[in-house]
């Protein structure tokens, strides 16, 4: 493929396999905290774009994490500290293609 193509992030994600879990791995401790956020660090960084703002809150689509846990250290190093994030349980999250 040239390098002067973009990928979509549809297109990059598809690259990849998920095995969701129907339980979310990434939670919140309080949802008003995010709202006092003013970085919002954890949209910045997810090149997945699991996260982002609808109607006065965070969404999350989990299914598309990619388990960098990028946006766990933006959000308690510089964010305000209310994502709470594991691992999905065993067997399941992504699995990678290629790399």
């Amino acid at each position: 493929m040239s390098a002067s193509i973009r990928w979509s992030i549809s297109d990059r994600l598809g690259a990849d396999r998920f095995a969701t879990d129907k339980a979310t791995h990434l939670k919140l401790a309080d949802p008003a905290i995010c709202r006092t956020c003013a970085l919002k660090p954890c949209i910045a960084v997810c090149p997945a774009e699991v996260y982002h703002w609808e109607q006065d809150r965070l969404r999350i689509n989990y299914e598309n994490c990619l388990e960098l846990g990028a946006c766990r250290i933006a959000c308690h190093a510089i964010g305000a500290r209310a994502l709470v994030w594991d691992f999905p349980a065993g067997g399941r999250g992504v699995r990678y293609r290629y790399g």
